[in-house]
Formats: structure tokens, sequence, C-alpha cells
């Protein structure tokens, strides 16, 4: 069986006692992975990682929060380090949750990463929190846009508003806590096609390890989730969301 986070960040100091036993394990295990840069320091290290480690994809971007230090320089050096391997753009969006930057300096970041991405064919790693309907307004505007919207925990109207534009789901650790109830009603009705697995590790582990590091073995659990809600074997979605995963960053195993 082989398994697809979409969503890691191996890169951040939470692994640096032990991110070679890490990505060994994962090798191991059939577990591929997207490192998703959240700024330009970071996008260079998922390339690294990528560029070392052929089961590892590397996606460069400028997080909401570092919008505050988005210029013409930095989306120049973004652009270069986009054309030298990376398989998506981001992760970019809005966060008018925490506001570690202004809003207005977040929209120009969101919108030039994705006009980079139309510019360089390359899919979009979407964040999103407390943002939804200037998110939703401004990939309406910028549009059409292919990508995932990363760490969904939406329910089923906002699931459709996603889908309608063609987006992914990333499903991660919250769809195994308790209270993401309407997230789970919400995945019964959507195609196992546009769900892709992630884990946003080291944050956001499942249930049974909340409080605890999250890493891309976890992913596993996520999967075990999704086939207890689709009723599925845990074989079938893990492949056929390594499939999706293929298909929308134009990976092959």
């Amino acid at each position: 069986m082989r398994l697809f986070d979409t969503h890691a960040h191996l890169d951040f100091p939470q692994f640096d006692g032990d991110r070679s036993i890490i990505v060994s394990m994962m090798r191991e295990k059939g577990v591929w992975a997207i490192n998703v840069g959240v700024d330009l320091q970071s996008s260079v290290a998922s390339l690294q990682l990528a560029q070392e480690n052929p089961h590892i994809f590397g996606a460069c971007g400028i997080h909401p929060h570092e919008a505050k230090s988005f210029n013409a320089e930095t989306e120049a050096k973004l652009q270069e380090l986009l054309k030298s391997g990376a398989v998506a753009v981001g992760e970019c969006g809005l966060d008018f949750y925490r506001n570690l930057s202004p809003k207005d300096a977040q929209i120009v970041a969101f919108r030039a990463q994705l006009r980079l991405a139309k510019s360089l064919d390359l899919p979009v790693i979407l964040h999103e929190r407390a943002a939804w309907p200037e998110f939703l307004a401004i990939l309406r505007e910028e549009g059409p846009i292919r990508g995932v919207v990363h760490a969904f925990s939406g329910d089923y109207l906002r699931a459709q508003e996603a889908l309608s534009l063609g987006l992914y789901l990333g499903i991660g650790g919250p769809v195994t806590y308790p209270k993401n109830e309407a997230l789970r009603q919400a995945l019964r009705k959507i195609p196992p096609t546009r769900i892709l697995l992630e884990t946003d590790c080291p944050y956001l582990p499942p249930q049974d390890f909340r409080g605890q590091r999250n890493d891309p073995l976890k992913v596993r659990y996520v999967a075990e989730k999704l086939a207890q809600i689709w009723g599925r074997p845990l074989e079938e979605v893990a492949e056929i969301t390594f499939e999706n995963a293929c298909k929308l960053f134009g990976v092959k195993p």
C-alpha cells in the first residue's frame, strides 16, 4: 500500500533531531509527500529535500503570515525557485484569524502567487482561515485555478463552493476529531476523486496523537478514518487519494 501526504513541513525545526530517520521510514513504508514552503527560506529547504529524496516533492510559496514581507524582489526570487523543480505554488492564501500580516498585504501576495501559478502552469496549495468570502471571491476573479484547499474542515456547503471551482480538498488529522462531525458528514457526499490526504506536520496530529508532533507516517490514520466514513477498504482509499495527488501535482511514482 502506498500513501501520499500532500502537505508536510519536514524542514521545520521540530524535525531537526530525527529528520533523516522519518524520511527513511517514509521510504520504507511507501509514504510520499509534498514538502510545502511558507517563505523563501523554507521554499529553498523544500526543494533541497525533494532533490535528495525521490519520494518527496517541493512546493514554494509565501504563507499569509509572511505576506508583510512580500514585494517585487520576493516575487522574483519565488518565481526563480518555482522554475527550479517545484511541483506547486504554496502555501498561499488568506489568514484573517491570526492576522500576522495586514489584510491588504495578504491579498496582494495571494493574488500575485495565483498569477504566478497560472503563468507557470502549476497548481496551488491554498491556505484559508476566517477569510472564506474574500478567499472565494479572489479565486473566482483570478481563476480558473488548479489546486487544493489545504486543511479543509468546512461543511458541505463550503465543500461544494470549493469543488465548483475545480479544487481538491486536503483532509488531515482534524477529520478524526470528535467535534468535526460536519466535516465527516460532508465527506460522505463528496466524490473520493476530489480528496487528498495530508498531515500539515508537525501540526494537527490525528486524535490519538493530540499534543504530540505530527509526521507523514501518521497520514495512515487519516486514510483509515476516510475508509470508515466511505465504507471502503483502506487500500482502495489509499490508492484513490494517491492517484489524485499524482494527477494534481503532475508527479509519477
